[in-house]
């Protein structure tokens, strides 16, 4: 969706945690201009308390705790187990995205970018081609007065990011840098929005993750009103053209466990990997003991892990891939998955599911 301000728009998203109609630059602003950058840096570094915070005098106790409670509704951070504040992979990839940014343009020069929606499009007009100023004073009834443009544009000269000629100003390559950073920020910054609930849950220790990659992905997430949305969707993806179905799980799912082995009589290849958690309940289970024995069916295969997960893969032949991923603790306990037939998530899952079929045993090895 675009939000159309003095006759030039900008994208608003949904953020789908809090409901709520967000302008990703009006978010970088409220980061950039204020402690809440060096705070989720300090964040970064270990886990936190408001009085933590405090006792580095950037901002009181009392601050800093709304901060924190700002932090955990943007899915930033959650509270560990001892009930300090880390942050989450939505905030550690929102933090590298601002480093890369800072790396090509100044904190304060990010700044300015992001006050207002007119630096941005003044840029924007500056790469379609020579402008004169007065012309976008005259574009429309809405354009902003001659003053604004004028002190914009002599902002952009100190920045070293346009230059005057003959006819109007040219974006120089400075400014060209600052532009496409900039763009890059907003970009990526609408993937840690819309796909919050998942950005939330995935490990922080997948940090080959390929983010970037999310633009078209389809985000499902569970919540305690709705807590079977993901097992849904992932029902509706047990589809009898896939020839090849391989599948890591550390939820247990009695429900989709049985979709998918009983679909291999179709002639359908499942190779499911579950980790500890989910391989003791399935022992506990009487009903799915079945599940544990590879011997019955050839082109059925289970791997079980050694270790506790918070990861879902499944990857329908090389066409499709779901990724799942849950919290252990804090607000983040339900599932959420994205699907997506982008190759680089694909490959990621690949290379994830392999990686870990390497480590898994025989269910009779127990």
């Amino acid at each position: 969706m675009m939000q159309e301000g003095a006759g030039f728009e900008e994208e608003v998203v949904e953020n789908p945690i809090t409901g709520s109609q967000d302008v990703i630059r009006e978010n970088i602003i409220k980061y950039i201009d204020s402690a809440r950058f060096e705070i989720l840096q300090m964040i970064d570094d270990g886990p936190v308390t408001p009085s933590k915070i405090a006792d580095q005098g950037l901002v009181s106790r009392k601050t800093a705790s709304e901060y924190l409670s700002e932090f955990q509704e943007c899915a930033f951070v959650n509270l560990n187990q001892d009930r300090q504040h880390v942050l989450t992979y939505a905030g550690k990839f929102a933090l590298e995205l601002v480093r890369d940014c800072l790396e090509r343009i100044t904190r304060d020069q990010l700044a300015f970018l992001s006050r207002s929606p007119r630096p941005l499009q003044f840029l924007q007009s500056l790469r379609a081609g020579l402008t004169e100023p007065c012309e976008l004073a005259n574009a429309s009834s809405n354009s902003p007065g001659r003053a604004t443009i004028w002190r914009t544009f002599q902002t952009f000269e100190e920045h070293g990011w346009c230059e005057s000629q003959p006819g109007g100003y040219r974006l120089t390559a400075k400014g060209e840098q600052a532009l496409s950073a900039y763009q890059r920020l907003l970009e990526q910054s609408k993937q840690i929005i819309t796909k919050a609930p998942f950005l939330q849950r995935l490990s922080t220790e997948y940090t080959d993750f390929p983010t970037h990659a999310l633009t078209d992905a389809e985000l499902v997430f569970s919540e305690p009103a709705s807590p079977g949305l993901v097992v849904e969707a992932a029902l509706k993806l047990c589809d009898p053209r896939t020839r090849h179905f391989r599948i890591l799980t550390s939820v247990f799912q009695p429900t989709l466990f049985k979709a998918y082995y009983q679909i291999t009589r179709l002639g359908l290849t499942v190779e499911p990997i579950v980790d500890r958690t989910v391989h003791k309940q399935i022992v506990q289970n009487d009903g799915l003991h079945y599940l544990l024995d590879n011997s019955k069916r050839d082109n059925y295969t289970l791997g079980c892990l050694e270790e506790s997960l918070t990861l879902g893969i499944g990857l329908y032949d090389d066409r499709k891939v779901a990724i799942g991923a849950y919290n252990e603790v804090g607000d983040g306990n339900h599932v959420a998955m994205i699907l997506s037939s982008n190759d680089e998530l694909i490959e990621w899952g690949r290379r994830k599911y392999e990686r870990y079929r390497e480590q898994s045993v025989d269910p009779g090895a127990y």
